[in-house]
């Protein structure tokens, strides 16, 4: 069992840091490119697109959603870790793992949720063609990619709370995968 769920984590992180990762880079950039472009246009040209600027903050919010994802399975998400570091300094290893635990245990609900909750939103976007504030993009594309990134999230959660649970009873699992890769600031 572990075996496969090691192979599925491995496979999960390389989709998510060979193929989401690279296309919300190219995705800002684009964006990036736009953005530089309709400022130029303004003050060169005196002339915009009226979609640019939704475009420019739709596809750049859009792009972070998914980036979110892959953050999020490396364990780099900003966190607060005021209590924990307590119990750190404190020797408290395992309650530091059951706190792990319950964070990853919410993670997976309120991620899970909020993708759920997001399908209905979508579906509703779409019978209603809502569209940005030009009137000229549509609103569902940008939700369906908010779900994913979501729903990515809560299936990062859930292997983070296998590994946590499997902490609490003493194995180590995903040795790959270190519990607080962090991000260094």
């Amino acid at each position: 069992m572990e075996n496969v769920l090691d192979r599925l984590y491995r496979g999960f992180r390389w989709v998510l840091e060979a193929i989401i990762a690279n296309t919300a880079a190219v995705v800002m950039l684009a964006a990036t490119f736009l953005a530089i472009s309709e400022i130029v246009r303004r003050y060169v040209f005196g002339t915009t697109f009226q979609w640019g600027q939704d475009a420019v903050t739709f596809v750049l919010v859009s792009a972070l959603f998914l980036y979110f994802a892959v953050t999020q399975s490396k364990r780099s998400h900003l966190t607060v870790e005021a209590v924990i570091d307590v119990f750190k300094k404190k020797q408290m290893v395992k309650t530091v793992l059951v706190f792990r635990t319950i964070v990853s245990a919410i993670s997976v609900a309120l991620f899970g949720a909020m993708a759920w909750w997001g399908i209905p939103t979508i579906e509703r976007s779409q019978m209603m063609e809502r569209t940005t504030e030009s009137m000229y993009l549509l609103m569902w594309p940008f939700q369906l990619v908010l779900a994913v990134s979501l729903g990515l999230m809560a299936i990062a959660s859930l292997f983070h709370l296998y590994q946590d649970v499997q902490a609490v009873r003493g194995n180590e699992v995903f040795k790959w995968a270190p519990v607080e890769e962090g991000i260094e600031i």
